[in-house]
């Protein structure tokens, strides 16, 4: 049985300047190992850069958006004081003189045409809670 090895590409090794089938180096070897180092030095600064600008990206979205929501604060704050004076007005108006005589009138009620003072009877100096106290609790 016969066997048949395959071969594996040769490796080239780097140009030596003694090599006698080789006078000059492979030029093309040479840019394309230039490129792939410039390649690999680039890339963590290309993905430095976009980190960096997502980053600040993200943070002004999120200063525009709290502005505007300091904003629509304030508006809602201002609409808030705004309705405090109005009730606060309206309150007043309320307790006022006149329009309590109003809303007496309109319930069919006259003020009275003389005025009486009510004093509470004597109790001859007992507190006039303890008899009911005492009642409540059964004595």
């Amino acid at each position: 049985m016969t066997t048949i090895a395959a071969s594996r590409p040769a490796r080239r090794t780097a140009y030596l300047p003694f090599d006698e089938d080789e006078s000059q180096p492979n030029r093309a070897r040479e840019r394309t190992r230039l490129r792939t180092a410039i390649a690999w030095v680039s890339l963590p600064l290309v993905a430095a850069l976009t980190l960096a600008a997502t980053g600040y990206i993200y943070e002004t979205a999120q200063g525009t958006a709290l502005t505007y929501q300091v904003a629509s604060l304030q508006a809602q704050k201002a609409q808030l004081a705004n309705t405090s004076a109005v009730l606060a007005q309206e309150l007043q108006a309320t307790d006022s003189a006149g329009a309590l005589n109003a809303a007496a009138a309109s319930l069919g009620l006259s003020p009275q045409s003389a005025w009486r003072v009510i004093t509470p009877p004597t109790t001859g100096g007992r507190d006039p809670l303890v008899p009911a106290l005492a009642a409540l609790k059964g004595a």
